[in-house]
């Protein structure tokens, strides 16, 4: 049974990474693109500095949050607890009206905080260099070397977290290698 769950991820990966492969976006085995973006509270995060973690991260806009806060309210079910794995809901700010006001925003989400940090790319330069699907979060899990090591264009379901936790697992043994004591 074990190895069926194996073989069905390996599968789906390998499909996953083709179809990326055929729309330009980032793919399994690629290094993933650098990004620096602030949080609501104008703190700055940079993929670049997170080398030796596991980061997953959940691309989406404001038509698909509710998508987007399943995912990380299961990712810190799931991982929450443990060091070296950290999650980012990364958002598109670009349908954004621009007669609202960034501050009114930013004091939303800190009300309303979603399950992870949430990023605010307000160019959408992120989404753009990962070529993110507007209709479902796009999920990518980097390894700590900075490789992307699962990608899956996917509404929440069992299916695809239990994708999800067998890459993180694979991975997470390398993850503690590098951390710092």
């Amino acid at each position: 049974m074990r190895f069926g769950i194996y073989l069905l991820a390996i599968v789906l990966v390998a499909f996953y990474a083709h179809a990326s492969k055929e729309d330009g976006a980032p793919a399994v085995g690629d290094k993933a693109p650098n990004f620096t973006l602030k949080d609501a509270d104008d703190q700055a995060h940079s993929l670049k500095k997170l080398r030796g973690k596991i980061v997953f991260l959940i691309l989406g806009n404001r038509k698909i949050r509710k998508e987007d806060d399943k995912w990380a309210a299961a990712f810190q079910k799931d991982f929450g607890d443990r060091e070296g794995i950290i999650a980012y809901i990364i958002a598109d700010m670009r349908s954004v009206p621009g007669f609202v006001p960034k501050g009114f925003i930013k004091r939303q989400l800190r009300k309303n905080k979603p399950p992870v940090t949430l990023l605010l790319d307000w160019k959408g330069e992120v989404h753009k260099t990962y070529r993110t699907d507007k209709k479902k979060p796009n999920l990518y899990l980097v390894a700590p070397n900075g490789s992307i090591v699962f990608h899956a264009k996917s509404d929440f379901d069992e299916k695809t977290r239990e994708m999800l936790k067998t890459a993180i697992s694979e991975i997470e043994p390398s993850a503690k290698e590098k951390l710092p004591e």
